[in-house]
């Protein structure tokens, strides 16, 4: 066998190689991902079947202006996820950061700080510290708090 057939050799059998390996990372990839699914689909098995309709409600509202109206909704959201889930499960706490955000839309700046505050507390407990949602419930926390003192904020 002549040199070149060698190195063809060596390379075709190096490209199965890598294919084998890029097949088995995708497989695993897959395996993560169905399973993720499969426990957010049992979570919204566990909900209540119209909470969906009261999420996208609540949204529609607030974007057409009627912040009240959008806070009502969301009120209802909020207590049937809590009754179906716990109120330590993380979509309701995050539920519960958003209802903070409508309270603020519709204009009660203290109940919103106030919301705002024991959720985070609430997340810092269940979620830990360094978890994603509690950095961010404590970003919007402090720039809601400085809003509501009259800083404006950077430029």
């Amino acid at each position: 066998m002549s040199r070149r057939w060698k190195v063809a050799a060596v390379l075709l059998a190096a490209g199965c190689v890598a294919q084998a390996v890029r097949r088995r990372s995708r497989a695993d990839w897959t395996v993560r991902a169905n399973r993720e699914l499969d426990v957010r689909d049992r979570v919204l098995r566990e909900e209540a079947p119209g909470t969906a309709g009261l999420r996208h409600e609540a949204h529609r509202l607030r974007e057409l202006g009627d912040a009240a109206g959008a806070l009502e909704v969301h009120a209802r959201l909020l207590a049937a996820r809590a009754e179906a889930l716990g109120e330590d499960h993380p979509h309701v706490l995050v539920t519960r950061f958003n209802h903070a955000g409508h309270v603020w839309d519709a204009g009660d700046t203290t109940g919103a700080l106030t919301a705002y505050e024991q959720v985070l507390a609430d997340m810092v407990r269940v979620l830990g510290e360094d978890h994603p949602d509690t950095r961010w419930t404590r970003n919007v926390l402090t720039i809601r708090r400085n809003k509501a003192e009259g800083d404006p904020g950077p430029r």
